[in-house]
């Protein structure tokens, strides 16, 4: 394994509780919103519009919260990758 391959697979290096930041994509604002806001229950994110596509088909939403530990965070994540409303969550 090369020191790169290492370095790539390294977990990151991350302190809790903390601000976390992640970004949704889908065709469709309010169900984002919706499905963000139920994904991070109890927590209240902060959500705000971050683009729109040239033709107005997707909508990039930013949603920041305080997660309390690593389980809580890959929990959102992976509630928002399966959602059917996001085509990318990162």
């Amino acid at each position: 394994m090369s020191e790169n391959q290492f370095i790539e697979q390294r977990k990151p290096d991350i302190s809790y509780p903390c601000e976390w930041e992640y970004k949704v994509i889908g065709t469709d604002q309010q169900k984002l919103k919706a499905v963000i806001l139920a994904a991070c229950t109890p927590a209240v994110p902060t959500i705000t519009l971050s683009n729109v596509s040239k033709k107005g088909t997707y909508f990039s939403l930013n949603a920041v919260l305080q997660v309390e530990d690593e389980e809580m965070r890959v929990r959102i994540f992976n509630y928002l990758k399966n959602s059917p409303d996001v085509k990318i969550v990162i």
